[in-house]
Parts: structure tokens; sequence; C-alpha cells
């Protein structure tokens, strides 16, 4: 990293702490921490790999708990989960909202990730705190593939979240047709 960046990022810290106070946790992130997390986030898989060498915790997370698998899924960089989880990255850890990085890549549609936390041993039926499942939201935003996924590893088709609500109820907000089906299928009622 330039030192440009590190004297912007060391800045922002101090920033934050100081707009937010010592309670924050996310302020409390040390430096390395912060630049881990944003090699994760990129892609940067190099960098990354340095890193855990050096001895950084591969369950690295911020201050709202998004761990460093949670990023790796985000941006469907399975080469990167799969570095973490030799690691010992614990891809059932959950961040504040209850959210898993099985739900942040089914989330974001990224069938690879989704498959590669699947076989990693990532619990299909895990809810937030709202009691959404990662099988309701990928049901919702339409994304086929990881509902396919989802169903093969034994998701519940018939969970409800807090509200009443199944995986087929909210593939009604999906535009692709085939979730329904899909659902329907595999016994949704």
């Amino acid at each position: 990293m330039t030192k440009t960046v590190l004297s912007f990022l060391r800045l922002s810290l101090v920033a934050a702490m100081l707009v937010a106070g010592p309670g924050l946790a996310w302020a409390q992130l040390s430096l390395p921490d912060t630049e881990f997390l944003e090699d994760v986030k990129n892609g940067r898989r190099d960098n990354v790999y340095k890193s855990l060498v050096r001895g950084q915790s591969a369950n690295t997370s911020n201050g709202i708990g998004q761990t460093a698998v949670m990023f790796a899924a985000m941006g469907n960089h399975v080469d990167i989960i799969d570095l973490l989880l030799q690691n010992k990255g614990n891809v059932r850890l959950k961040d504040r909202e209850g959210r898993t990085p099985l739900f942040w890549a089914s989330a974001a549609g990224h069938s690879e990730a989704v498959e590669a936390l699947l076989k990693a041993g990532a619990p299909p039926n895990d809810i937030d705190r709202q009691g959404t499942s990662a099988l309701m939201i990928a049901s919702r935003r339409g994304f086929d593939e990881v509902v396919r996924l989802l169903i093969g590893a034994k998701a519940d088709v018939n969970l409800t979240d807090h509200t009443g609500r199944t995986a087929l109820m909210w593939s009604a907000e999906s535009r692709n047709a085939q979730v329904p089906a899909m659902l329907k299928k595999a016994g949704a009622r």
C-alpha cells in the first residue's frame, strides 16, 4: 500500500474514533486488520496470503461482526474463501444481524461462493435476526442457481421468517418464474 493510502487510513481511523467515542468497536480495529479486510474485499489474494502467513486471523471481523470469510463471499472471491478456510476461517460465524457468509453469498447471487461454503459445511438453514434464511433472500432476488444449490443442500423450503413468510412467498417479489417452480417442486407450500 502506498504511504498516501496508509496515511488516509490512519486519519480515517482517528477521525472515526473521535466522532464515535470509545464505545464503537469498528473504530478500534487496528490498521493491519483494516488493510486485511480491504485486501479480502478487493480480491487481493497475494496480500491476504501474506497477512495470514504473518499471523493475521482468518476470522478477523469489523465492528459489526462481518468477517473476512463474509467479505470474500460477498465479492465471490472463491480462491480467497478457500485460502481463509485452509487457515481456520469459520463459515458458521454470524455478524451482528445474525447473517453468515452463506447468507451474504446468497444475497449477492454468487453461486460459486455458495457452493464453496456449502462444501465447507455452512449450515443452509441458519437465519438472521429477522428470521430470514439464505434461501429466502436468494428466492426474493430471483437467483435460481443459488436456490438450486441451497435446495440441494437440504435448505428448508417451508421455513418461515418472523413475519410468517416462506421462501415461496418471498419469491413472488422476484421476476424469475423458475424460482417459485423450483421451490414448489421441492415441496414448498
